[in-house]
């Protein structure tokens, strides 16, 4: 998530009307009318998810299939941080398996540092820094030549083309072999690598998409291979990491996994803090003001380095950050059953920040514990790692960036406390989908920013009550639906028009689509298929087709329409009160009229003169017959009508709310 999706969507809140907040419980009655309307075709399968289908790779109800399969690997990893000249120096040992039931003259890894290289293809703007230079190619030992023509079979060697690298071995990839890559790389760190990485004033590193990775092959698409343009964020695969960084004497340093050897770089105090931590629910400072010089809060260095060792098993990325300025808060929290002995089991939560360039981070902890508690409970899935470490990344990005057990984000000095404790808990919320989940975020980006808007949500409701925090974030949407800006949720990250459309369809609008789904099949059936899909579906790599289905099979009903409608189609839902007759001679009716494409239940809430309220469901069915219009006919019992409200628990996508209220006002 980066501070240009953040300030899309916020342009567009700051424009919208406050709407009225009110409660409501469906009912059934009346008769139809015949005015007709679009209805949204079914979903189409597309032939690779066929394929996996019939090769038991995916199951038809969501779930993976009992052949499905997954490259591994382990990485090893060297880097030297040079904080004086903003530069890093690293090599990198890559053991690949495969066990894809095919044959692969070449493999491909990608290089995104290169989107700083100058003439590379990007979405926007970016500090050209020269990339990433990579040196000393081997395969299995054989040293490689750049090629500058790969097409020409028989060769061997390796192309690179922006941020791809494709590497021809002397010999192919088959199911069940192995491959060795390893090779050195250096880059320069830019300030902001695309709002995701990078440094502040050469006293902050954070360091992420930094070294030669091995481009997904799963078993849809083969080689996933999209370049990386700045926008779409990234699909990747899950390895075990065993990484070592150095850094200057003085400079503490935090990454993906579990420090091997904190016994070597950190000094007594630090480590006699790290235990009180570990079992604290209050804040522990590791380093306060005053507190970062040589051998205080890290031990003296070997030649004025030191060296920290990770490491991470079953992970999709590694990142790290450095420091020798910010503050070092720590607590733990508690996550629940991770080892399966009965207990509940803790994890490090870690806050680095710079008190005078952020001083909102005083509390970050507080709200850091209280987003790994609350996603672990309301997931279902136990955070698993070792450690969740937050940085303070003024300068580096506006709004935050994700990787696995770190996060970065803006000082949000501007902002508020709720705006840092919302980031907070989105970024966070990322450890599910897609670090855990590992969706495919340049083809579907709502699949983990939705997601995660909508667990985001969930935990503002609890810690900041009050508001419909869902209903708040929807209008957004709501309002871009209204103006015909939307476009489809389907398309790939890198192919979406400027303006809001990206946002809206990443972010609000599948985040409001999951609150419209709890309330179409009701809770249970909705929070046992979003445990279900993400405890199936760890460590593995779904599909939407594969949300889809897991939901239906919770629901117990086919749900075309509502994918359809609403995540192929970027089609605004309208219902809006037609024709009132108050109830003068004959008993009272109201039209209730379907103005926009996508379908959906309505509910209806009529106040009569008596003082009676009265409730009416209108199934979708009625829509999806191709009906335009729907009348409620009422007794002369009951008085004459006062009021007409559609939809009056506002979960309804509806994009226009103004007349969904009668008498008008």
């Amino acid at each position: 998530m980066t501070f240009e999706q953040i300030a899309h969507v916020a342009k567009i809140m700051a424009l919208l009307a406050c709407l009225p907040l009110t409660a409501a419980s469906p009912a059934a009655s009346a008769q139809d009318t015949t005015r007709l309307r679009a209805v949204p075709p079914p979903v189409v399968t597309p032939p690779f998810m066929q394929r996996a289908y019939e090769r038991g790779w995916r199951d038809r109800d969501g779930s993976p299939g009992e052949d499905y399969w997954i490259q591994g690997g382990t990485y090893e990893l060297a880097a030297r941080l040079f904080p004086d000249e903003s530069r890093v120096e690293g090599s990198v040992r890559i053991l690949y398996a495969s066990a894809a039931p095919g044959r692969f003259p070449t493999v491909w890894l990608h290089l995104h540092q290169n989107l700083h290289s100058e003439g590379v293809p990007r979405e926007e703007p970016v500090e050209i820094t020269g990339g990433i230079d990579v040196r000393g190619v081997a395969v299995d030992g054989d040293p490689l030549e750049e090629l500058d023509d790969p097409s020409t079979p028989g060769q061997t060697g390796y192309h690179i083309a922006g941020t791809l690298m494709e590497i021809a071995p002397r010999e192919p990839l088959q199911a069940g072999d192995s491959m060795e890559i390893t090779m050195d790389f250096d880059f320069v760190v830019p300030e902001s690598g695309a709002g995701r990485m990078g440094r502040s004033e050469r006293e902050v590193y954070f360091i992420g998409y930094w070294f030669p990775k091995m481009a997904v092959l799963d078993d849809l698409r083969i080689w996933n291979v999209d370049p990386y343009l700045g926008r779409g964020e990234f699909y990747d695969g899950f390895a075990d990491y065993s990484v070592e960084i150095s850094v200057p004497e003085g400079w503490t340093v935090m990454g993906t996994g579990e420090l091997q050897n904190p016994q070597e770089v950190f000094s007594a105090l630090t480590l006699e803090r790290l235990a009180e931590a570990r079992e604290s629910d209050s804040r522990v400072v590791i380093a306060g003001r005053g507190e970062r010089g040589i051998g205080a809060v890290t031990r003296e260095g070997v030649n004025g380095w030191l060296t920290y060792r990770f490491s991470a098993t079953q992970v999709r990325d590694f990142a790290w950050t450095a420091s020798n300025v910010q503050n070092w808060d720590a607590v733990s929290a508690v996550v629940g059953d991770v080892d399966g002995d009965g207990e509940d089991d803790r994890t490090l939560v870690h806050s680095f920040w710079r008190p005078e360039r952020a001083p909102l981070w005083e509390e970050q902890w507080r709200w850091a514990k209280f987003s790994i508690e609350h996603h672990s409970d309301y997931t279902g899935f136990p955070y698993p790692w070792p450690h969740m470490t937050s940085v303070e990344g003024a300068d580096i990005i506006g709004g935050g960036m994700e990787y696995p057990m770190l996060t970065v984000m803006g000082s949000y000095e501007g902002g508020g406390e709720q705006d840092l404790f919302n980031v907070t808990s989105h970024e966070i919320g990322h450890m599910w989908i897609p670090m855990i989940v590992g969706t495919n975020e340049k083809a579907y980006a709502w699949m983990d920013e939705g997601a995660t808007t909508f667990l985001e949500g969930e935990s503002r409701m609890e810690f900041w009550p009050g508001v419909d925090h869902h209903r708040v974030e929807a209008r957004s949407y709501l309002q871009v639906a209204h103006a015909g800006l939307e476009a489809s949720m389907m398309r790939h990250s890198d192919a979406f028009p400027p303006g809001p459309a990206y946002g809206v369809a990443a972010y609000v609008k599948p985040a409001a689509l999951m609150v419209a789904l709890r309330e179409l099949i009701g809770k249970e059936a909705f929070d046992n298929a979003y445990r279900t899909f993400i405890d199936e579906w760890a460590y593995k790599h779904p599909t939407p087709w594969d949300f889809f289905n897991t939901f239906e099979r919770f629901a117990e009903q086919d749900l075309d329409w509502f994918w359809s409608g609403y995540f192929f189609e970027p089609w605004p839902m309208d219902h809006a009160v037609g024709m009132v007759r108050t109830g003068a001679g004959a008993g009272p009716a109201v039209t209730i009229e379907d103005r926009g494409f996508a379908p959906f239940p309505t509910s209806v809430r009529v106040t009569t003169s008596s003082g009676e309220i009265l409730e009416f469901a209108i199934p979708v069915e009625h829509w999806l017959e191709g009906n335009g219009e729907y009348l409620i006919e009422m007794s002369p019992s009951v008085g004459s009508v006062v009021r007409v409200e559609i939809d009056p628990s506002g979960t309804a996508p509806d994009s226009d709310r103004d007349n969904n209220i009668w008498p008008r006002g």
